[in-house]
């Protein structure tokens, strides 16, 4: 019988149940949720420049904590399979933390740049796509391929683990569930994908210790804590005028 690698440590493995009640006693669980609190504050203090970077859009502390009450749950589904554990050597900590995932993690705080581009409308309604101007439509139709390529080889890597049935299951599952409550509230309500929560989705998803899958898993969380910082967590249906 083989032995587990050495950059692998046995609560990478752990079910979620174990990784629960280990959570207090993971470095990497605090290093997590300094960098959402961190990034939260460089949001709303630099980019949005608050006088006070704690505070929301609205003005109360409301939004920093339903993004630090979401930590824990994001860490167990996602991060506790790609962040690199403390025991590992200064370089590769380095290495896999710092360049592979604070780096794209901080640059997905810098997303409110992209909605200055005034010929893309970044808003995921069924209105507002088909009054897209062409160039945006290109943008999202280019978009669109590199999420489904990033879809497809992540499904390669879940197959490789041996988990590709409940992976994509549970993926399904919850498309599915979000559809059937878009139809059930259909009459008064409208489907709107804030880019938070398309991107704060893909981070349980994005969960594997590969290289592709650590970048686009610190990239989403960093576009999931701008969403958060700089518009709030607003419901995924709003009511029809």
């Amino acid at each position: 019988m083989t032995s587990q690698p050495a950059s692998l440590p046995p609560h990478r493995a752990a079910s979620p149940l174990a990784a629960l009640r280990d959570l207090w006693r993971d470095p990497r669980f605090y290093f997590w949720c300094v960098l959402f609190a961190l990034g939260f504050a460089y949001v709303a203090g630099v980019i949005c420049g608050r006088a006070n970077p704690l505070l929301s859009r609205k003005g109360g502390y409301e939004e920093i904590v339903k993004l630090m009450a979401t930590a824990p749950l994001l860490f167990l589904l996602g991060a506790r399979h790609t962040l690199e554990s403390f025991d590992a050597g200064w370089r590769k900590l380095a290495l896999w933390s710092g360049l592979g995932y604070v780096l794209p993690f901080f640059a997905g705080l810098h997303w409110e740049y992209l909605q200055h581009i005034s010929v893309i409308n970044y808003s995921l309604t069924w209105s507002d796509l088909t009054r897209m101007h062409p160039i945006g439509m290109v943008v999202f139709a280019c978009g669109g391929v590199l999420i489904a390529a990033l879809g497809v080889y992540h499904g390669v890597l879940a197959r490789r683990e041996g988990i590709l049935a409940p992976y994509a299951a549970s993926f399904a599952g919850v498309v599915v569930l979000i559809a059937a409550i878009t139809w059930a509230l259909h009459d008064r309500y409208y489907l709107h994908v804030h880019h938070y929560f398309l991107f704060g989705f893909f981070i349980p998803w994005a969960r594997f210790r590969n290289p592709v899958s650590v970048v686009c898993q610190a990239f989403c969380a960093g576009v999931y804590v701008e969403g958060v910082s700089e518009w709030g967590m607003a419901s995924l249906w709003a009511l029809k005028h």
